[in-house]
């Protein structure tokens, strides 16, 4: 079972102009290691995953690839309850390198405008995974790796903790308001035409659990996500108000499917349930049962505080039969 969980806030960049690299040195050494070529299919991954979705793919840090590498060897030796939450670290105990993900990335010399941490494959010890698909299938995590970060890395446990992965995101301070956008457009995943391999999603496996008080029954359907910040934004510095009229999904039979549509809470509308976990101005539209192998369409339509109405064209996607 893919346990993952994640820190949802924001950092402010501090004393500097830009992100720093991470000591040439250690950078070397986490280039020569082995484990390297399997962070680079993991950003590799993420990458294609995200230009799919309409998102524009993020360049390797060795700053955030150190920070990241150094929790997980934290988690390695110590475990997931050594300090409360698994984004903590204990200063007690060796291995100590900050005692949040911010702290860990400005000590690896990364200056952040925005930055976040997601860690998957808890209580895997498969060095095969590359971890990035299993975070995938969630709600949380899944809008920060489509979110709005252009650069990122990747660490991975040892021994019991092989197949656990920590992933650092962050767009440095210096980046321009453009950059550190999303590339235009929605984010849609499952994008149009996608297959997906299940129509099941366990919410008890993200962390936090997403809203049980609305999802109280598991598994519940795959979720569709779609983000909303550059279609928002309109050529304005802050996004535009986004209030959504239509969010469904309808089987080939053009029968909607039962669900429930979480948003983040600058996103309002009839039936949208506010989310503080869910930022970025993404929305999911959660199946309240698993969704049957067959064909789906999503249908969306909303507006912009601007005056302006964002309604693309219905699209398409498959749920694979087992």
């Amino acid at each position: 079972m893919i346990l993952a969980t994640l820190l949802l806030a924001l950092a402010s960049g501090v004393n500097g102009a830009g992100p720093s690299a991470a000591p040439a040195d250690a950078a070397a050494v986490i280039r020569a290691s082995p484990d390297d070529d399997r962070r680079e299919r993991s950003l590799a991954r993420l990458n294609a995953l995200r230009r799919a979705a309409g998102v524009a793919p993020v360049t390797r840090s060795d700053a955030l690839t150190q920070s990241a590498s150094r929790h997980a060897a934290y988690l390695s030796e110590h475990g997931f309850h050594s300090a409360p939450g698994f984004h903590a670290e204990n200063p007690a105990l060796s291995d100590f390198t900050g005692a949040d993900p911010f702290a860990r990335m400005r000590a690896a010399g990364y200056q952040m405008a925005y930055a976040t941490e997601v860690i998957g494959d808890i209580g895997s010890a498969s060095t095969d995974s590359d971890c990035v698909d299993g975070l995938m299938r969630t709600i949380y995590h899944a809008a920060l790796l489509l979110g709005r970060v252009t650069e990122a890395g990747v660490g991975y446990g040892t021994g019991a903790a092989a197949g656990s992965c920590t992933i650092d995101l962050g767009t440095p301070l210096a980046a321009s308001p453009a950059r550190a956008s999303q590339a235009g457009g929605l984010v849609r995943y499952p994008w149009p035409d996608m297959v997906i391999s299940s129509g099941s999603f366990r919410p008890e496996s993200e962390n936090p659990r997403p809203m049980p008080e609305f999802l109280p029954d598991s598994p519940t359907g795959a979720p569709v996500m779609v983000g909303l910040r550059d279609a928002a934004m309109a050529g304005q510095d802050r996004p535009a108000a986004v209030r959504i009229q239509q969010f469904e999904l309808r089987d080939m039979a053009d029968t909607t499917v039962p669900s429930v549509v979480l948003a983040d809470a600058a996103i309002t509308g009839p039936g949208v349930v506010a989310d503080a976990a869910l930022r970025g101005l993404f929305v999911a539209l959660v199946p309240r049962h698993p969704l049957a192998p067959g064909r789906y369409r999503v249908i969306l339509r909303a507006s912009l505080d601007s005056g302006q109405t964002l309604q693309p064209a219905p699209w398409l996607f498959s749920v694979a039969a087992p």
